[in-house]
């Protein structure tokens, strides 16, 4: 491969369904893919758009959400580095069936709907993995229709649980510090409220001494009671 085709190769590789691969395929998809570098707020798609493939987040950070009919966004998913996304369009029909914009500049590879069920029809293992991806975000969007049964502050402890593991896998403990990846606001369109709402759940962790605020730093004080209250 070219240099050019092996830094595509690499962003590929980071996706976990992709990650098996073996070289000459990997290559194979690396040559039919396209990197398109995204300013702040440039959008993928629409919702509703005809689905031609499926992206891998290279750099950079996006949001997949869907625009209620009074223009109030419900962001589904924040998307970092290394993740897919799009591939359930793949199978589920030929349109979108949410938005993705841009919360960072930042760049994408895009893989060809067309291309990839060639090399599916190689590889058929390939199909399974994709499969797995999409079904991990059916799991994704059932768990978040779960939350938006809890109150706010369990909303917040359970995404501050999600993302502390994110960040740090091996490294949640009480002391253990969370840098928030998106702002207040588009936190809140995540977990189904409002901004003022989001800052008064905050301030009750804080008062109950479960996490520290400091900006967007926050510090797990109480993992045991974090935990209980997110569950």
């Amino acid at each position: 491969m070219t240099k050019g085709a092996d830094a595509v190769a690499e962003i590929l590789r980071r996706a976990p369904i992709l990650s098996g691969l073996d070289p000459e395929d990997l290559a194979a998809l690396a040559a039919m893919t396209t990197l398109r570098d995204v300013p702040k707020g440039g959008a993928l798609f629409a919702e509703g758009d005809e689905a031609k493939g499926f992206f891998v987040c290279a750099s950079g950070k996006l949001k997949v959400f869907k625009t209620a009919p009074d223009g109030r966004e419900q962001i589904l998913h924040f998307i970092f580095p290394g993740e897919t996304f799009a591939e359930v369009a793949l199978f589920a029909g030929r349109a979108y069936p949410a938005s993705a914009q841009a919360l960072e500049a930042g760049t994408v590879a895009f893989i060809p709907r067309e291309g990839l069920f060639r090399l599916v029809k190689k590889r058929t293992d390939i199909a399974f993995k994709l499969l797995a991806g999409s079904a991990l975000w059916v799991r994704r969007l059932t768990d978040l229709i779960a939350e938006y049964s809890k109150a706010v502050p369990s909303r917040v402890a359970g995404y501050l649980l999600a993302e502390a593991l994110r960040q740090r896998p091996t490294a949640l403990a009480d002391g253990a510090r969370v840098r928030l990846a998106v702002n207040k606001g588009e936190l809140a369109a995540h977990l189904g409220t409002v901004a003022e709402t989001l800052s008064r759940a905050f301030a009750k962790l804080r008062d109950e001494g479960v996490i520290e605020v400091e900006e967007r730093e926050i510090t797990i004080k109480d993992l045991a009671a974090l935990r209980d209250l997110a569950s």
